[in-house]
């Protein structure tokens, strides 16, 4: 079975899932739609690109949370000198007014991403992360990884199950991991799999939560 397997671990995440006008959430683990977007962006494809959404459809995703990293909130505000304008450049209405945002983020965390499917597909994103087009990003463009995002192809593993069990924990993690696997008969929710990219529109993806104890520290 081959898997592409990343690390993903940087001072922030932030994996929106519920995000909705200036309210921006993030889940407690990476959101599918999220990683595809970061690995879309490294493949050079644009927001909006139909690429993408048959990314979703030929790949599944397991995620391990070595560590799951604190919670936080940034509260901002933006004032209009003497007018906001929205990403179009057009003026936003009320724009004289000031805008609040609450942002969520991750501090420190470390997970493992496994990526599994169509073979054809896994090969093209680990090409692209190795030589990227643009930059890649943990969730939002200001969440800047720490660590190279070096993707790991590999047969070695019997199955995904197999492969979050051994794979190497990373550093400052211990006891039981949580584990979060793809799985059409799973009983939880997250409305993370891309049906429309160009309008951005999200559907449920069922997953099972679990717990693996990984012996060795990367």
């Amino acid at each position: 079975m081959k898997l592409l397997i990343l690390r993903l671990e940087g001072v922030l995440q932030s994996w929106g899932e519920h995000s909705k006008w200036d309210e921006r959430d993030s889940g407690l683990m990476p959101t599918k739609s999220g990683v595809l977007g970061m690995i879309s962006s490294t493949l050079g494809y644009p927001r909006g690109d139909r690429r993408i959404e048959e990314l979703s459809v030929k790949l599944h995703m397991a995620v391990r949370a070595d560590r799951p990293g604190t919670p936080a909130v940034d509260f901002q505000t933006v004032q209009g000198m003497p007018y906001i304008f929205n990403a179009k450049g057009e003026k936003r209405d009320g724009s004289a007014d000031t805008i609040t945002s609450t942002r969520c983020y991750l501090y420190d965390a470390s997970f493992l991403v496994i990526l599994y499917g169509d073979a054809d597909a896994l090969e093209r994103c680990a090409a692209a992360l190795r030589d990227p087009v643009w930059a890649p990003f943990l969730g939002r463009k200001s969440c800047v990884p720490s660590l190279p995002l070096i993707p790991d192809i590999t047969e070695e593993y019997d199955s995904v199950k197999d492969a979050l069990e051994r794979y190497k924990r990373s550093a400052r993690s211990s006891g039981k991991l949580l584990v979060q696997t793809e799985d059409g008969g799973g009983r939880a929710v997250r409305m993370d799999q891309i049906t429309d990219a160009a309008g951005r529109h999200f559907t449920r993806r069922y997953v099972t939560n679990g717990s693996v104890m990984p012996l060795e520290v990367d």
